[in-house]
């Protein structure tokens, strides 16, 4: 055997050698960064209050106890905040997507004067935090009026919209949304990445613009369409902003959380609530962090189901968005 090329041999095994163990490093690296806090979570989630005044215990409970989860769900009304959360979110989410899908169709396999501006100002929303029009949007929405109309045939007065759930509803179905503009980018992405071709085949088989569109486009968006509606549904269902802003008297997730924090640092409502929150020590911090990291697990508990089940699709998407267009 060639002494120089058994030589090259060893070599390049020992480089790729170094590769796998490199890699293997900084994957095991991210891996621990990412999960520690979600691992830290769930100990202390189930720790007992004795078990933090214990120095022996780190990470295990010595002292499994599910005392803590139901404290957070009875203070934070569990059941009725999740169904909001959830209820909201899923609707907001399906009227997201149709003038996300309509707008990224158009922007993909359309001209027209004025594409590139409007597409600018698409981008612009997803730069400019939505705080940004936390101001003039609520204005316009206790002051709402559509060109004078509603003015002249209500005497005079404007709607106040905010007295009412309908301008949560309102933003995401006229593309004004939670994060409508990355949605009406990535959908544009995966609408150009169609070939011309399949679209003009069409065409001269007799097809209109809209079973185009329905049969043939579509579904071939179905993984970015699966990412889309996940990305929406978490961030509306984590949202703290629009809920807050206009969706008077409904408890969600986010806001039970807050009342949530507000009641373990100095209770005085619920006297079944101030009896269950008696047996703790709650001017200690690691004892407040007991109850904390529990009602977190009890938010994140649906969205760590909802990605389970879609975790291929959005997988799938990420890897598509990145090579198409």
């Amino acid at each position: 055997m060639n002494p120089i090329r058994s030589r090259k041999n060893k070599q390049e095994m020992l480089m790729r050698l170094g590769t796998v163990i490199l890699r293997t490093v900084l994957l095991v690296g991210f891996s621990y960064i990412i999960l520690y806090p979600v691992i830290l979570m769930f100990s202390k989630a189930f720790m007992a209050q004795k078990d933090v005044f214990d120095n022996s215990v780190l990470w295990i409970p010595r002292h499994f106890t599910l005392d803590n989860i139901k404290v957070a769900a009875t203070t934070m009304k569990y059941g009725e905040s999740l169904m909001n959360s959830v209820g909201y979110a899923l609707l907001g989410t399906v009227l997201q997507m149709i003038p996300c899908l309509m707008a990224g169709y158009a922007f993909a396999r359309y001209d027209f004067k004025g594409k590139g501006l409007l597409f600018a100002v698409v981008v612009l929303t997803i730069i400019v935090p939505p705080q940004q029009f936390m101001t003039p949007l609520y204005l316009h929405l206790s002051q709402f009026d559509i060109f004078g109309i509603i003015k002249a045939v209500n005497g005079g007065k404007a709607l106040n919209l905010t007295a009412t759930q309908f301008p949560y509803f309102l933003l995401s179905l006229t593309g004004f949304g939670l994060r409508n503009g990355l949605f009406i980018f990535l959908f544009r992405q995966s609408f150009r990445g169609v070939p011309r071709e399949t679209e003009e085949a069409a065409m001269v088989d007799g097809a209109n613009s809209f079973r185009i569109f329905w049969q043939i486009m579509l579904p071939g968006t179905i993984t970015v369409l699966v990412t889309v509606m996940l990305f929406s549904f978490v961030w509306q269902y984590n949202d703290t902003y629009y809920s807050s802003l206009l969706l008077n008297n409904v408890r969600t997730l986010p806001q039970a959380y807050e009342l949530f924090d507000s009641a373990i640092t100095g209770w005085k409502g619920d006297l079944s609530v101030s009896n269950m929150l008696s047996q703790y020590v709650l001017d200690d911090p690691k004892v407040l962090s007991l109850l904390r990291n529990s009602a977190m697990i009890l938010i994140m508990a649906p969205l760590l189901g909802v990605y389970a089940v879609a975790q291929r699709y959005f997988i799938q998407s990420i890897e598509r968005s990145g090579i198409v267009g």
